[in-house]
């Protein structure tokens, strides 16, 4: 997947109009804490291999290389941890970096076995757990949930600490966000297609985010509306939060969507009012 997403990446960052004043975010951890976890209310509906993060570090990273070192840095930079015990198994998550881009690094007994990007811009809204699925190394997981008539996907960047609560049915609230592979101008429809019955609906309204079917259950391809712009640095790269809507079906309601993109992801000038389309990482937690 990424070797066709490199294909569609420019080399020049964008030009975007800034308009933004403020991006709300939501803390991953309220302090730096050791607590015990509860007892498993249900085993994960399916298991996976373990996600190799090296491609989503190539949204910030030069190489791989560049990328699996970011993880040891996080360790000496990092501004908050959460430690959580299972058994003999201490799993503590270190957070680095400014706003709004940062990273978790995860160490099980103090050795490192995972280090990702974390995006936490937006604001909670309400949805239902409908599928738990974690990984062979038992500590990350992606959960399915039902948000505004549809189902949606996403990376839990709190799999780790909140896993035992989970069931599906479970009423919750979500921070979703998305972190760009990659992002462009869309083509808007003349007036003369949108209204042929040739074109589907959603291709005339230019929102909605549907799964990417060559990546991973939390992949998606993403059409929207920009409402917003706001750009900030990320290990000396110019980076944007875009505001956007996020809607997962036809019919389904529109909720307010934020979306990292690097000068890595993004290739041309963005402004509010264009429609925008790509392929991002949609990730999340549980709020609580």
């Amino acid at each position: 997947m990424l070797a066709k997403i490199r294909n569609i990446l420019g080399r020049k960052p964008a030009k975007i109009e800034h308009s933004l004043e403020n991006v709300p975010e939501v803390k991953h951890f309220r302090n730096e804490t050791v607590e015990q976890a509860g007892k498993r209310i249900r085993s994960p509906d399916s298991l996976k291999k373990d996600i190799n993060h090296n491609g989503h570090f190539r949204v910030i990273a030069r190489n791989d290389e560049e990328a699996e070192s970011i993880g040891k840095e996080n360790l000496k930079s990092s501004s908050e941890k959460k430690t959580v015990l299972y058994g003999d198994d201490n799993i503590s998550g270190y957070i680095s970096g400014d706003r709004y881009l940062k990273f978790l690094t995860l160490t099980r007994n103090g050795d490192i076995f995972s280090t990702y990007p974390l995006f936490s811009a937006g604001k909670p809204t309400p949805a239902r757990l409908t599928n738990i699925t974690e990984c062979e190394n038992s500590y990350e997981g992606q959960l399915e949930i039902f948000l505004n008539g549809s189902a949606i996907s996403f990376f839990d960047t709190l799999y780790f600490a909140n896993k035992n609560k989970y069931y599906p049915g479970k009423d919750v609230k979500v921070l979703l966000s998305g972190v760009a592979y990659v992002l462009t101008r869309a083509r808007k429809a003349p007036l003369a297609e949108k209204k042929s019955q040739a074109v589907p609906k959603v291709l005339g309204e230019m929102e909605l985010a549907t799964r990417y079917e060559n990546g991973d259950l939390d992949d998606y391809i993403f059409r929207g509306i920009v409402k917003g712009v706001k750009e900030f640095r990320i290990r000396e790269k110019k980076a944007y939060v875009i505001k956007t809507s996020l809607k997962t079906g036809i019919d389904g309601d529109h909720t307010d969507f934020y979306i990292c993109a690097t000068e890595n992801a993004i290739q041309e000038k963005v402004r509010v009012g264009d429609h925008i389309s790509g392929i991002v990482w949609m990730q999340g937690f549980i709020v609580e």
